[in-house]
């Protein structure tokens, strides 16, 4: 069976702290400092936030296979009006797509928006 890749915590705050308030479908649920209080963070799927940085930022992320389709990477382009720009391409391997996806989406929030 397929299943939906999520955003992990530090991204679903991100998200949050960035503006993004589409409607999400899970949460987690953060406790704070043992005094008993929790919070809920709501998340989305990776393809949502994706979407959302394409749509609202200009800003695309490309998962690229290399050699062998077990190791991936990503690219994140700010697009223009006639090109993209400025590409940014990670340098480390990841064994997943869905592990290549979350940390292009972490590295567009950290440093593009």
């Amino acid at each position: 069976m397929i299943e939906e890749a999520y955003c992990n915590h530090e991204i679903a705050e991100l998200l949050r702290e960035k503006g993004m308030d589409k409607e999400c479908f899970t949460h987690y649920i953060q406790k704070n400092n043992g005094d008993g209080t929790s919070e809920a963070v709501t998340t989305c799927t990776q393809q949502m936030a994706m979407k959302w940085l394409r749509e609202v930022h200009n800003i695309h992320i490309d998962i690229c296979s290399i050699w062998d389709a077990i190791h991936w990477l990503y690219q994140v382009f700010v697009i223009t009006p006639r090109t993209a720009r400025n590409p940014y391409v990670d340098k480390i391997l990841y064994t997943s797509y869905e592990q290549a996806d979350e940390a292009g989406i972490l590295h567009a929030l950290k440093n593009l928006i």
